[in-house]
């Protein structure tokens, strides 16, 4: 069972709202769920698998005013870079982001690469993204402890 570490505590409904508002997005639920239950922290264990070959969380985001480690911050400074409608929710210790998608599109949990990304001024595609789970509750249950 994996147990988040560091969470900034709980996040109300309306500070979710709000967020959803400011962002002009809609949060899938499952991860709305984890958000008003834990706001960011590190996951134990934090491993996980994409494609042929896997990573580990180093960070999950939270809501908070925070320059570092805020929803907010990390969805400003990527918004152009990652594609439309996806939403960056945690990093790997080489700064590559874990995704998920938003609007209502779906709730799959992506891993991006951003050795790969495009260049500046094209259009963000897919060709850097790796499938990781379905939903964020799979995504989190499925972490595991990496052997060194």
């Amino acid at each position: 069972m994996t147990q988040i570490i560091d969470s900034k505590g709980v996040v109300s409904e309306q500070e979710l709202t709000n967020l959803e508002n400011q962002l002009g997005i809609k949060l899938p639920i499952g991860y709305r769920e984890f958000l008003k239950k834990h706001n960011g922290g590190y996951p134990q264990p934090d491993g996980f698998d994409f494609a042929d070959d896997g990573s580990s969380v180093d960070r999950l985001f939270e809501v908070s005013d925070s320059k570092n480690e805020s929803i907010t911050a990390y969805f400003n400074t990527y918004k152009n870079r990652i594609p439309k409608n996806y939403f960056p929710v945690a990093k790997d210790p080489g700064g590559n982001l874990i995704l998920i998608e938003i609007n209502g599109a779906g709730s799959e949990i992506y891993y991006w690469d951003h050795e790969n990304e495009v260049e500046d001024g094209d259009v963000p595609g897919m060709d850097n993204m790796y499938l990781i789970a379905y939903n964020f509750d799979e995504f989190i249950n499925n972490l595991y402890e990496i052997e060194i």
